[in-house]
């Protein structure tokens, strides 16, 4: 059972409290529990703990001044549990927290749920699909992939600690013309690798580009496209197994960086089971979507723009007036594709596919499974919700996809895509064309794969010349944590809509806002409480209205935190709060020392214990494993 965050019961009896004041000193308010809850806030240290605006909202219907209300209010607030004393503050109403028995509630909370405290029921069992990276099968990950994948994996990771059902998904879109593209120089140019084969695939897929400026050799892909498309030709089976061999190798790199998959949905496999087809059938007879019979559209299959202005009000067209989904000559376009594919996502239409087994054991000991010719039935899609990590280039599509449920009546879908858009990434003195091989970078190979071994690179080099890592025997182990851990956080600590530009000297400190000041906080709290015995706590004397009390607010509100960053789909909520954490156990642990605590030792182990644990398992929400001895 997940029990709810200490933060929240304190709020909630704060409420209470006030809610029966205010039904005796105001009865005609009409004020209910929920709008007390938003009038709540921290005040500063030396004015409370908790505090509420409410004051201000009867001050407008009971006509009287604010600091009145206030004050009528704070003296008829009884104690509570965890309310001690209550005064009127220039209209708030201040409240004090009786800090044994809030620490008692945090730091037991924390204990009873070891491993689980970082949770939430939010979700209640609700199937969701994550959808990420999607990264064509023809070059490796560049960091702008990485970014992609490490925004779906964390928002899984926090979907999961929420008690959603997640699915998380990978769509392979093996029939595009850039997988035309790399067959072709498959056939043509070389089809003997010397390197890891998702890189060499990509360099060779630039030389390809080079070469398209010759009409003869553009002719030829997009002949090649066409029989790839066919589905049953020489082109395509061998296609589909280029394909599958650039994923196995881009599944090394997500096996690097600790992100799993539950299954890979290829678009050939769509195409085989008609999954268009049965789509368009849907929306031709629902009227969503007609064939045109203008010249310019003649024998498309289209959608009139003006009808998605009139369900999406923050729409803006490109100057066009239809969005064609059907060519003429029947190929589909992308976002056709896409319809067609949250169609089956949301059960509505019958799952076509047979599922079988890419890689018997992932890093987490599950298999990845694939939509295949030959395989079995399971029970993927069928879902609630889709969240689409795409980047923010795509809004306008992602629009006209949600648009397009509003069109067929189900605005519950609609709701229900969460376009989780994201910014472009650089690393200094980089870009990242994939087309022209900028991942390939100048001086440097900007994949993920070479980020991560650069940085390890780097990591060693401080790990062995720094003062604050004892254990140098463990060095490479460390340093490749490190990296991991410096990478991820540098990459999830900005808002996802804003850019981002990797700087190594700025993510591999270790101290401020950074993955290694973090990771390093935790090895320390576990260097302090190592050998120790850290029990249920049953003297709670010792507990101050210092330092000791800002790290148990911070601790009883992490639960609170994940479910704000989960329902906001934001990974710098996670990270901020991490810093804050990190930041409040340091003052603390300079200001009341700890071993030699005396009569307070007990306590305070337990408050380092439980800031191990919450560091633990608020990391893992970001995919950072934790290391216990640096």
């Amino acid at each position: 059972m997940v029990m709810q965050a200490p933060s929240m019961d304190l709020k909630e009896e704060f409420v209470s409290i006030l809610k029966e004041a205010i039904s005796k000193g105001f009865p005609g308010s009409g004020i209910g529990d929920e709008e007390i809850l938003l009038s709540l806030s921290v005040p500063k240290p030396e004015n409370g703990d908790i505090s509420s605006s409410i004051s201000f909202r009867i001050a407008k219907t009971e006509k009287k001044n604010p600091k009145e209300i206030a004050e009528r209010l704070a003296s008829g607030v009884k104690g509570a549990r965890f309310i001690t004393k209550t005064a009127a503050l220039n209209g708030y109403i201040n409240s004090s927290i009786d800090e044994k028995e809030y620490a008692a509630h945090v730091l037991g909370s924390i204990k009873k749920q070891k491993g689980s405290y970082v949770r939430s029921g939010l979700g209640k069992g609700t199937k969701v699909i994550v959808e990420s990276p999607s990264v064509n099968p023809n070059k490796p990950w560049h960091i702008g992939h990485l970014r992609n994948a490490l925004l779906g994996d964390s928002i899984s990771n926090m979907m999961e600690a929420c008690s959603y059902k997640v699915e998380r998904e990978d769509y392979i879109d093996d029939l595009g013309m850039q997988v035309a593209e790399s067959y072709w120089g498959y056939t043509n140019i070389s089809d003997k690798p010397d390197k890891k084969f998702d890189t060499w695939l990509g360099e060779q897929y630039v030389e390809v580009n080079k070469r398209l400026q010759d009409k003869a050799i553009e002719e030829q892909v997009r002949k090649t496209l066409e029989r790839m498309e066919e589905g049953s030709s020489k082109e395509a089976k061998e296609a589909r197994k280029l394909a599958e061999e650039c994923v196995r190798a881009q599944y090394q790199t997500a096996g690097d960086y600790s992100v799993y998959h539950d299954v890979l949905v290829w678009e050939s496999d769509i195409v085989r089971a008609k999954l268009l087809d049965k789509a368009f059938s849907i929306l031709t007879k629902s009227g969503v979507v007609k064939k045109d019979t203008s010249e310019k559209y003649k024998d498309c299959i289209i959608v009139d723009l003006e009808r998605i202005k009139q369900v999406a009000k923050d729409f803006e067209s490109p100057n066009e007036d239809v969005k064609v989904l059907i060519r003429s000559n029947g190929t589909a376009t992308y976002v056709a594709k896409d319809i067609a594919f949250h169609m089956w996502k949301f059960g509505l239409l019958e799952d076509p596919f047979s599922y079988g087994t890419f890689m018997e054991g992932q890093g987490n000991g599950k298999p990845l499974y694939t939509t295949s010719e030959f395989g079995k039935r399971m029970g993927f899609a069928g879902v609630s919700m889709a969240v689409n990590v795409i980047d923010n280039r795509q809004r306008y599509l992602q629009l006209i996809l949600k648009s397009m449920f509003m069109l067929m009546g189900r605005k519950d879908i609609s709701d229900s895509i969460m376009h989780l858009s994201y910014g472009k990434v650089d690393v200094e003195g980089g870009t990242l064309s994939g087309r022209e091989g900028g991942w390939m970078g100048s001086g440097r190979n900007y994949t993920a794969d070479s980020l991560l071994a650069e940085t390890e690179k780097k990591v060693i080099e401080i790990v062995e010349n720094s003062e604050k890592i004892s254990n140098k025997e463990n060095a490479k182990a460390i340093a490749r944590a490190v990296a991991i851990g410096a990478i991820k956080f540098e990459f999830l600590k900005i808002a996802p809509e804003k850019n981002i530009t990797f700087s190594w000297e700025r993510a591999l400190k270790f101290e401020g806002n950074t993955g290694p000041y973090c990771m390093y906080t935790y090895a320390r709290a576990s260097k302090i409480i190592e050998g120790q015995e850290v029990g249920m706590l049953k003297d709670m004397d010792h507990m101050s209205r210092s330092d000791d009390l800002e790290l148990v607010k911070l601790l009883g509100m992490a639960p609170e935190m994940l479910e704000k960053a989960c329902s906001e789909y934001r990974t710098n909520i996670v990270t901020d709060y991490l810093i804050e954490l990190c930041t409040a156990f340091s003052r603390f642990y300079e200001t009341m020392p700890v071993l030699k605590g005396g009569g307070a030792k007990e306590l305070r182990l337990a408050l380092v214990d439980s800031t191990a644990e919450v560091l633990k398992e608020t990391l893992m929400l970001l995919g950072i494993a934790v290391v216990k001895s640096m």
